[in-house]
């Protein structure tokens, strides 16, 4: 949401103190925007209002925070990021126990103990009281809060320390004014990688602006011959990659490290976990290699449990967010980078990836998801999969944090394009 509406709303606050009175380490970081300092000193009140002990760790990418959070036994870990969004937007990501993701058990007590607070009620708040009983928490003190120190050496330490050298590689590396700005350059450069970087400062006014994984038009055109490219988001949870002209997204990576882990015995199940957005061409060359796709809802935790679930490792999205749980709990841009290096040290090249054309667009709807299911929309949405369904793929979801129905449209013959613009009119 929009960083002014947050602080308005005070939920930073209302989070701080719905953690407080569980309890427990809860370490915090943020990303380079220009507001997030104000949301970090909310929340850090609302905190100090119960009996744990705050520990602020500075600007970090997400990543780096779910593995300091693991280190240091966290009973929470807090990131204050937008992720991939403009710079006047602002947000925060609730990790677990040692940086996991929430169980739905604590996403449900956390959501209502916020919401009671900020409507000055308590029902809510005496479900937290059954999470802090589940487990001691020390004393911690009303007054204390801890820093960090050296988050990010210690985050690039663990980093490099899962890579052999990649001597004689040439990169160029898109940080998109972020969190991964000064890291992943020095990874690289440890790492023997001749590294060049474009818009490498951190500035939280200029965070993702035609730049990053959500822009790779900025990266495309500085790739040279012999180069490969890896653009991250603002708090480098996700990168995608270029090389050749051409770019390498998050199916591209999927089918690239599958190979890896082929190779390596690590895909236990024959399956690797996509979404409904990953493209069918994933699918079909996965097949090659005999591994299976499974699809999930859009969104990465979607994505992690169907991972859990399975005790499988390997799964992500389109847009870069991929997961390999050997390594990290939650998706690395950073570990992603390297491990596609690895992949082309190990077999010699890339794997080539000419997806099926996929078009996307939006529909403004104040109320997506009431839309998405009324008689009036499901109709046009018959009419819509009568006319296309046989000649391509039709996904059609309300978004959950705008107020749009998302439909992506992947063709297997004819003209995408023009089938894009006539299903925006019948759906509209």
């Amino acid at each position: 949401m929009r960083a002014d509406a947050l602080l308005r709303a005070r939920l930073p606050l209302y989070l701080g103190a719905a953690l407080g009175k569980i309890g427990g380490k809860v370490l915090v970081a943020r990303d380079v925007r220009v507001h997030s300092p104000l949301v970090e000193r909310m929340l850090t009140a609302g905190l100090l209002s119960g009996d744990c002990l705050p520990i602020v760790a500075g600007i970090l990418p997400t990543p780096a925070l779910a593995y300091l959070a693991q280190r240091e036994g966290a009973r929470f870990a807090v990131m204050i990021t937008a992720s991939h969004n403009p710079p006047e937007f602002n947000g925060i990501k609730v990790f677990g126990k040692n940086g996991t993701k929430l169980s739905p058990r604590e996403e449900e007590a956390i959501d209502g103990a916020v919401c009671a607070l900020a409507n000055g009620t308590g029902e809510e708040v005496e479900a937290l009281k059954e999470l802090a009983a589940d487990e001691a928490h020390p004393p911690c003190g009303a007054h204390r809060v801890r820093a960090l120190e050296n988050a990010e050496e210690i985050y690039l330490d663990h980093v490099v320390n899962m890579f052999g050298r990649f001597d004689g590689t040439r990169a160029v590396l898109d940080v998109a004014h972020g969190c991964m700005a000064g890291i992943a350059d020095k990874a690289f450069d440890r790492l023997g990688i001749e590294t060049r970087v474009i818009n490498g400062d951190r500035d939280g006014n200029k965070v993702n602006i035609n730049c990053g994984s959500t822009h790779l038009e900025a990266l495309l055109g500085e790739v040279k011959e012999g180069e490969i490219g890896f653009a991250f988001d603002g708090d480098g949870d996700r990168a995608l990659a270029a090389f050749d002209g051409m770019p390498y997204d998050g199916d591209a990576i999927l089918l690239a490290l599958a190979t890896l882990y082929r190779i390596k015995g690590k895909l236990r199940k024959k399956f690797v976990v996509g979404t409904q957005l990953s493209n069918s061409r994933l699918q079909r060359e996965l097949a090659f290699q005999n591994t299976a796709l499974m699809r999930t809802e859009v969104g990465d935790k979607h994505v992690l449990d169907a991972l859990q679930k399975n005790d499988c490792l390997l799964g992500g999205e389109k847009s870069g967010h991929i997961l390999m749980l050997d390594r990290a709990s939650t998706g690395d841009g950073l570990i992603t980078a390297l491990s596609l290096l690895e992949v082309k040290k190990t077999i010699g090249s890339l794997p080539r990836f000419t997806p099926y054309p996929m078009r996307e667009f939006n529909i403004p709807c104040d109320d997506p998801a009431g839309e998405v299911a009324s008689p009036r929309f499901q109709k046009k949405l018959a009419l819509a999969k009568k006319l296309y369904g046989a000649s391509g793929r039709l996904i059609v979801r309300p978004s959950g944090t705008e107020p749009y129905i998302r439909v992506a449209y992947e063709m297997f013959s004819g003209d995408a394009d023009l089938a894009a613009e006539e299903l925006k009119k019948i759906l509209e």
